[in-house]
C-alpha cells in the first residue's frame, strides 16, 4: 500500500511539472526541463548527494521563477597566464585551483565582476578547456538561498572574448544537501552587493508534502 501511494505521489509530481513546461517560451522550457531532470536524478540515482533515507522522502528542490533578464552576455578576460590559488572548501583543507580570468557585467543597474576558476584537476585535461567555473555569493545567501552561497558553469567560445551567464542555472554544491560532501567556499571576490533572485534557492530538510 505504501508503495502504491509513493507512485501515486511521483506521478502527481510528473503531471505537475510536465503542466508546468507549457510554456510556449523554448526558453523557459529548456530550464524547466533542466530542473526537472535534476530534480529525477536527486530523487533516483544512488550518485545523489542524498543519503538513502532522504532519497526515499519526497524531495522538494525549490528555484524562483525563470526570469529572462538574469541571462546575460558578459565580458570575458582570459589571463595570460592564469594564478595557482588555494580556494577554501568545507571540510577538508584548501584545494589547488586556477584564477583563469575576470567577467564584467551589468545586471539590472548594477556592473559587476566576478572571477572564473578550474580546479587544478582538469586544468590540463582537453576536455574541460573551455569550461569556467564561477562560485558567487550575494545578498539571499542564508535567507532565500544557500548561506555558503551557489555556483555557475559557464562555457567559453574559443577566440572570443564574451560568454554567456544565465543565473537561472545558479545551483547549489551537494554540501547544501549533505554536509559530508566537501564544496569550494566562493572567494570574497565574487560577493554581489544584492539579491540574484534567480536559479535554486534553499534546501528545506524534512519531508514535504505536495498537497499544500
Amino acid at each position: 500500500m505504501k508503495q502504491i501511494f509513493l507512485i501515486l505521489i511521483v506521478g502527481m509530481i510528473q503531471l505537475a511539472s510536465s503542466c508546468r513546461m507549457e510554456s510556449k517560451d523554448p526558453y523557459i522550457q529548456n530550464i524547466i526541463k533542466s530542473r526537472y531532470s535534476k530534480d529525477s536524478f536527486y530523487k533516483g540515482s544512488p550518485e545523489s548527494p542524498f543519503d538513502t533515507k532522504a532519497r526515499r522522502e519526497l524531495v522538494a528542490i525549490k528555484y524562483y521563477n525563470p526570469d529572462s533578464n538574469y541571462r546575460i552576455n558578459a565580458r570575458l578576460e582570459l589571463f595570460p597566464h592564469p594564478d595557482s590559488i588555494k580556494m577554501q572548501v568545507t571540510n577538508s583543507p584548501a584545494e589547488n585551483y586556477f584564477k583563469l580570468g575576470i567577467i564584467t557585467f551589468n545586471l539590472k543597474g548594477h556592473p559587476c565582476k566576478l572571477a572564473v576558476y578550474q580546479s587544478g584537476r582538469f586544468i590540463n585535461d582537453p576536455r574541460y578547456s573551455d569550461e569556467l567555473f564561477c562560485p558567487f555569493t550575494d545578498l539571499t545567501n542564508g535567507s532565500e538561498t544557500h548561506e555558503g552561497g551557489r555556483f555557475l558553469d559557464l562555457t567559453r567560445v574559443p577566440g572570443s572574448n564574451k560568454v554567456v551567464i544565465d543565473f537561472n542555472y545558479a545551483y547549489n554544491p551537494y554540501c547544501a544537501y549533505n554536509k559530508e560532501y566537501s564544496c569550494p567556499i566562493p572567494p570574497e571576490e565574487n560577493h554581489l552587493e544584492f539579491k540574484v533572485e534567480a536559479g535554486e534557492k534553499a534546501y528545506k530538510t524534512g519531508k514535504v508534502s505536495i498537497f499544500k
